[in-house]
């Protein structure tokens, strides 16, 4: 008959639940304890092992400032800082890293902007089609005035323009002079409204070189101003018609269409851009003062007096179905949208006159 042993170890703990197998021979059950150092001894094996196995992530190469051997194979520049990567070898680091260059004093504007001539001259323009005076001036980047101020019949009449004409086109604002007999540099400057100086300082005069003014020579007045001189409006001398009707002061637009040009001092009207052929109508109530082909660049053309102080002109008409001496009303048709007389297309040229003065048809048109 087998005898059970109950064995307890130095190091084992005295539990109930140790036991001797009865099956012939003994089998001692580990400690609680024990179990739990060989569980966190397998745990810290494991981390050693996929510590050792991780793979490492690709680095890019550290930069800094420095005067590298790359410095060789780039062009050198003075007074530069070269920025590079390092001589030393970094992992998965491309032969060819690019440098960038700081000028020294620029940090603020490392490129410089190219140089560009001024214009000093007076250059041709040849008139296209669709052009006006102010469009003209504004592409050249001058005010319309400078571009009268610098071209005699257009100044005398700014409707007078027409396709192929060849104006003079200032290098900055202001006007062209021609030396005329008993001329001085005090005089021009004087009805130019500018100082002298500004005459013979301007290189474009070459004023320095012959320290003198000739005859028909031709000086640019930077700041130059001309005195306005008011067109005289056409006026009838016939009486008005015993049932000639009155307008009512509020005008309607005489044309549908798009803004071609602006009212301005040396075009004191509205271009009315539109289609040939497009129906023109009285602004308001009267009578017909004009109708009739004009000289002055004004083509076919037909004048409204509304008896009440206005006066409205329509001007470049392809044609008008009026007579002097006819009553109007407000909206009533007159004509049709043409392009004659001194024109680049194509459109109606409307004026509101009261006395001498030609006044802005916007404060006056809804």
């Amino acid at each position: 008959m087998a005898v059970g042993v109950r064995v307890r170890p130095t190091w084992a703990s005295h539990t109930e639940s140790e036991t001797i197998a009865l099956s012939g021979r003994s089998e001692v059950d580990l400690p609680t304890y024990a179990r739990y150092v060989g569980h966190l001894l397998l745990i810290v094996l494991f981390a050693l092992v996929v510590r050792n196995v991780t793979v490492r992530q690709p680095q890019t190469p550290a930069l800094k400032a420095t005067l590298s051997s790359t410095q060789s194979e780039s062009p050198a520049v003075e007074g530069a800082v070269v920025i590079g990567p390092e001589t030393a070898e970094h992992y998965l680091a491309h032969n060819a890293v690019p440098l960038t260059v700081r000028l020294r004093g620029q940090e603020s504007n490392p490129i410089a902007e190219p140089h560009r001539q001024v214009r000093t001259d007076v250059i041709v323009y040849k008139v296209q089609a669709g052009d006006s005076v102010l469009a003209i001036a504004e592409r050249f980047g001058l005010e319309g005035s400078s571009l009268l101020w610098a071209n005699t019949a257009l100044e005398k009449n700014p409707d007078w323009l027409q396709i192929g004409d060849e104006l003079n086109i200032l290098p900055v604002n202001g006007a062209l002079h021609t030396v005329a007999k008993g001329d001085t540099i005090a005089s021009i400057a004087k009805f130019y409204k500018v100082e002298p100086e500004v005459i013979t300082g301007y290189t474009g005069n070459n004023y320095a070189a012959s320290g003198s003014i000739a005859v028909g020579q031709k000086l640019i007045i930077p700041g130059g101003a001309k005195p306005y001189v008011a067109r005289q409006a056409l006026t009838y001398s016939g009486d008005a018609p015993k049932d000639a009707k009155k307008g009512s002061g509020a005008f309607a637009w005489p044309m549908s269409g798009s803004l071609s040009q602006k009212y301005w001092e040396g075009h004191r009207a509205i271009d009315i851009a539109g289609s040939r052929g497009t129906s023109i109508v009285a602004a308001d109530a009267g009578y017909v003062v004009a109708a009739q082909w004009t000289d002055g660049g004004y083509g076919r053309m037909v004048m409204i007096d509304h008896g009440n102080g206005y006066r409205t002109l329509y001007a470049h008409m392809d044609s008008f179905s009026v007579a002097a001496g006819d009553n109007v009303a407000r909206g009533q048709a007159i004509g049709k949208c043409g392009s004659t007389g001194n024109s680049t297309g194509p459109h109606l040229h409307f004026e509101i006159i009261q006395g001498s003065s030609r006044l802005n048809p916007f404060n006056y048109l809804p």
